[in-house]
């Protein structure tokens, strides 16, 4: 079974399209509000849940975040968003403090994209200046992919490149459309490596074109060379955050355990040497090494380390998940439905959860069961559960087009939340 909490952390792509359009299409508070008017009859439930979902969007969008004043700024409204739900006040009485919190998560957001997204810089230093066509071009890209119109921000980006090949700033926008929008990884190499030989080993303002090509390898699965470019970046920047937790994903990719969790323990001593400007979640760290331990088969120290993430974050669905995983690998069966019970209850999407529930049941003689947990699994693109059922369960759907629906080829939510495309901060997950 392989399973990946890959979380690339590239401190100039991803998620930054996604939060730009939340930003310009909502209208209202920065993170997305639930329709939970069917659930909640009163004032008083409302506001409540509203604080509920402003402190799980800041929950889901802290972790990894490379901006500290961002995150002190979240944290704080964090903080008073917990005191108003612990304090069991008025919530009907409470909008006016709610929608102060609501503002205070859009101003840091917006501070941060202008502050370290390529986006937010470039503009700024466009607009600082005379803009010619060719940064109006840009501007006009910019401003097409926030609107979420991708294909004219992607002829935008493509003719200011065309137009002007030696401002090495712009080869950023064009390489993330590349990537994400025409899907032309030979293309994004070609821009990638045109503006390393231009920049003659000049810096680029806007983006660090090494970890930029290490995220081309990747998505080609050529974790060797993509390693050499981590290397490259951490040479100049030995105690670089975010290209050691990305050097210690590829070592995973590339089966060296024991290299990514060195890794993963660098960044935990810069984290105790410098806590203030922490740039990743401790909790997402310790449980990234105790997985690594589940792969490398040393299921104590896989507790252990799972344990001291669950210290930090009591309900963080993966590290139940990778502690419930510990226990099956010592055959302690009930303590891995225990802890995977847990995991999915606060993410039912958790293939691997499903399949090692299920697995377990199977190993207690519970087939019923078992079957049950391995269908699911298997439904979330889990492989090993669908082998595990041949000839052991009936398949609930009959015909095989339904079976390839029930059991998708390429869908799996598990890979997908260790494999984020989110995110986060300014991450590329793939």
């Amino acid at each position: 079974m392989k399973r990946i909490e890959l979380i690339w952390i590239i401190l100039i792509l991803c998620t930054l399209n996604a939060r730009s359009q939340v930003i310009r299409t909502s209208g209202g508070p920065l993170y997305h509000q639930e329709d939970t008017t069917r659930m909640y009859s009163s004032k008083y439930a409302w506001n409540l849940s509203r604080i509920v979902h402003g402190m799980k969007w800041i929950e889901n969008t802290r972790p990894g975040s490379p901006d500290s004043a961002y995150v002190s700024e979240i944290d704080s409204v964090y903080r008073e968003l917990k005191a108003y739900r612990d304090s069991r006040m008025n919530y009907a009485l409470m909008d006016k403090q709610i929608n102060l919190q609501n503002q205070r998560l859009d101003k840091a957001w917006k501070e941060m994209y202008q502050r370290t997204t390529p986006y937010g810089i470039v503009r700024k230093e466009i607009l600082s200046g005379k803009p010619d066509a060719t940064d109006s071009l840009i501007l006009n890209g910019i401003g097409f992919r926030e609107d979420n119109k991708p294909d004219k921000a992607y002829a935008c980006f493509k003719k200011a490149v065309g137009n002007k090949p030696n401002r090495l700033d712009n080869y950023f926008f064009i390489i993330v459309d590349e990537m994400e929008f025409t899907r032309d990884t030979i293309k994004a190499m070609e821009y990638i490596n045109n503006a390393i030989n231009l920049s003659n080993g000049k810096k680029i303002t806007s983006f660090n074109p090494y970890e930029t090509r290490a995220w081309i390898y990747v998505s080609r699965k050529q974790y060797s060379l993509a390693c050499d470019d981590m290397n490259k970046v951490l040479e100049k920047e030995p105690d670089n955050q975010h290209a050691l937790f990305n050097r210690a994903h590829i070592k995973k990719e590339m089966t060296d355990y024991a290299g990514s969790n060195a890794d993963f323990q660098q960044i935990l001593k810069c984290i105790q040497s410098k806590p203030f400007i922490q740039a990743i979640d401790s909790a997402l760290l310790l449980n990234d090494i105790g997985w690594n331990y589940y792969l490398m088969k040393d299921y104590k120290l896989c507790l252990d380390y799972a344990g001291q993430s669950l210290l930090l974050r009591p309900d963080y669905p993966y590290a139940l998940d990778t502690k419930g995983s510990g226990y099956y690998g010592l055959g302690e069966y009930e303590k891995c439905i225990d802890y995977m019970t847990k995991a999915i209850a606060s993410n039912p999407e958790l293939g691997n959860s499903w399949y090692l529930r299920g697995m377990s049941y199977l190993k207690l003689n519970s087939q019923d069961r078992a079957c049950a947990n391995l269908t699911k699994a298997a439904a979330l693109g889990v492989a090993e559960a669908a082998k595990a059922m041949k000839g052991l369960c009936h398949p609930p759907i009959g015909t095989e087009a339904e079976k390839q629906k029930q059991f998708p080829a390429n869908k799996s939510s598990n890979k997908m939340e260790r494999i984020r495309v989110d995110a986060n901060g300014v991450y590329f997950r793939f």
